[in-house]
C-alpha cells in the first residue's frame, strides 16, 4: 500500500501545485515534508493561473480576498457573483483598521491605523509564506502620508514614504525604507512635480508609477495661472528617484475621474473619465519603462444610458482592473444614497455590455482631511502572484 511519504518529490509537487491556495494552511499542517516544501517551493501555481482575478481589497477597514469569475459573461452565461473574504492576517489585525492596501512583487502593504487612538501604522505580508513585519517609522506616520512598494535590480524590496507637511498637501519629504536592513533613509530629492496624493500610485516592475502635476508658484497681483493637466512620473526604487515627466494618453484635469492599474506586471493601464461627461476611456500602453511611455486605446463606452445623466466614477479614489482576452475592465464605486450606502462592482465590456454588481453594505464616508484616499473600495489591481521573498519568520493567522 502506498502512502504519502512514499510518494516522490516530483509527484508531491505535481499533486499539490493544483491545491487552492486556501487549502495552504492545510497543507502545511500535513506533515514537516509538505510545510518545508511550502516554504521552498512555489505551491498552488495551476491554481493561480486558473483564478487570474483573485485579488486583495480594503472594504469596510478590512482587509479582504475577493475572485471574480468573468467566464462566458460575453457569451450570453451569467456573471457569478464575486466572493469576497475578511482575511485575518494576525491577531493584532484585530485591533487596527486598515485604510489602504499596496501589492508588488507577491507582497501586499497594508497602511492600517488604530481603532481607539486613531495611530498609522505598517505592516508587510507575504500571503503565500504567511509572514508579515510591522514597521517602526522614524517619526509619527501621518494619515495624509503617501506610499509605495517596489523593488531594486537586486530583487530588494523598499518602500517609499511621501511625507505630508500639512501645508497644502505639498510633499517636501521623501523617506524610503529597506526591508533587507530593516532600516529607514531621507531621501535628498527637489521635485518639481506634485504628486497628486488622492490618486494611487500603482507598481509595475519594480518601479511605482504616479499621477502628478507641474508645481504652481503664486506671486502677488493679479495673475491669470493655467490649470496644469496630469502627467505620468515614475519613481525608480532602484536609482531611488523620480523619473522623468512621461504623457498620458489623455488630458486629465483636476476633477477628473483617473485611476491607474497593471496588467499582469507587464503594462499600465489608465481609466479617463471627463469631469461632468459620460464617457468613460481605458487605454493600454505598448511600453512603459522610468523614462519611455506609448499608449494605444482598449475600450470606451458612454454609461448614460446605463447610469443616468450626470453619473461620474469617484475622482479621488477610482480602482479599476482590466481582463484583457474578455475585453472587459471592472470598476469599483461606492454609491451612496440618504439611508445607505454599498461598494459596487461596474462591469463594462464591449457592444454596450454593462452590468452593476453589488459587494455589500459599506460604512458611510464622512469626507474630511483625515480620510483622503479611504473614501472608494480599494482593490489591488494587480493578480495575486505566490512569493517566496521572506519578510520575517512571524506566521499570520489562515
Amino acid at each position: 500500500m502506498t502512502i504519502i511519504s512514499d510518494l516522490s518529490w516530483d509527484l508531491v509537487e505535481k499533486i499539490l501545485s493544483r491545491v487552492p491556495i486556501i487549502s495552504l494552511g492545510a497543507v502545511r499542517s500535513t506533515c514537516k515534508r509538505w510545510n518545508r516544501l511550502s516554504k521552498n517551493r512555489l505551491l498552488c501555481k495551476a491554481e493561480a493561473r486558473r483564478h487570474q482575478f483573485l485579488r486583495f481589497m480594503v472594504k469596510n477597514y478590512k482587509l479582504c480576498s475577493v475572485r471574480f469569475d468573468l467566464h462566458g459573461i460575453l457569451d450570453g452565461e451569467e456573471f457569478v457573483d464575486p466572493s469576497i473574504k475578511e482575511i485575518t492576517v494576525v491577531d493584532s489585525f484585530n485591533q487596527v483598521k486598515v485604510t489602504q492596501v499596496f501589492h508588488c512583487d507577491g507582497l501586499s502593504l497594508c497602511v492600517t491605523k488604530d481603532k481607539e487612538e486613531n495611530k498609522t501604522s505598517l505592516v508587510v505580508w507575504n500571503p503565500y509564506l504567511g509572514q508579515t513585519r510591522w514597521i517602526q517609522a522614524r517619526n509619527d506616520y501621518n494619515r495624509l502620508d503617501l506610499y509605495a512598494l517596489g523593488y531594486d535590480n537586486n530583487r530588494k524590496h523598499k518602500i517609499l514614504r511621501f511625507l505630508d507637511t500639512g501645508s497644502s498637501y505639498k510633499v517636501t519629504l521623501y523617506e524610503i525604507y529597506d526591508i533587507s536592513s530593516d532600516s529607514w533613509r531621507v531621501l535628498d530629492i527637489t521635485q518639481e512635480w506634485d504628486i497628486m496624493l488622492y490618486h494611487r500610485g500603482v507598481s509595475l516592475k519594480g518601479n511605482t508609477y504616479f499621477f502628478a502635476k507641474k508645481k504652481i508658484l503664486l506671486v502677488d497681483g493679479p495673475v491669470e495661472i493655467a490649470e496644469p493637466h496630469a502627467i505620468l512620473l515614475s519613481f525608480d526604487f532602484t536609482k531611488e528617484r523620480f523619473g522623468p515627466p512621461l504623457s498620458l494618453p489623455v488630458e486629465h484635469y483636476v476633477g477628473d475621474t483617473g485611476a491607474l492599474s497593471s496588467l499582469r506586471d507587464e503594462k499600465l493601464a489608465v481609466l479617463y473619465q471627463p469631469t461632468s461627461m459620460s464617457d468613460v476611456q481605458i487605454w493600454v500602453t505598448t511600453k512603459i519603462e522610468p523614462s519611455a511611455v506609448s499608449w494605444v486605446p482598449f475600450l470606451k463606452i458612454d454609461v448614460e444610458p446605463f447610469t443616468g445623466f450626470g453619473f461620474q466614477f469617484h475622482h479621488d479614489g477610482a480602482s479599476f482592473f482590466i481582463d484583457e482576452e474578455k475585453k472587459v475592465v471592472v470598476v469599483f464605486q461606492i454609491d451612496e444614497s440618504e439611508m445607505t450606502c454599498y461598494d459596487t462592482a461596474y462591469l463594462i465590456g464591449e457592444n454596450g455590455y454593462f452590468e452593476k454588481v453589488g459587494l455589500g453594505e459599506a460604512e458611510k464616508p464622512q469626507w474630511s482631511a483625515n480620510n483622503v484616499g479611504e473614501y472608494c473600495p480599494l482593490v489591488c489591481s494587480c493578480s495575486f502572484v505566490p512569493s517566496l521573498v521572506h519578510i520575517n519568520n512571524e506566521s499570520a493567522g489562515s
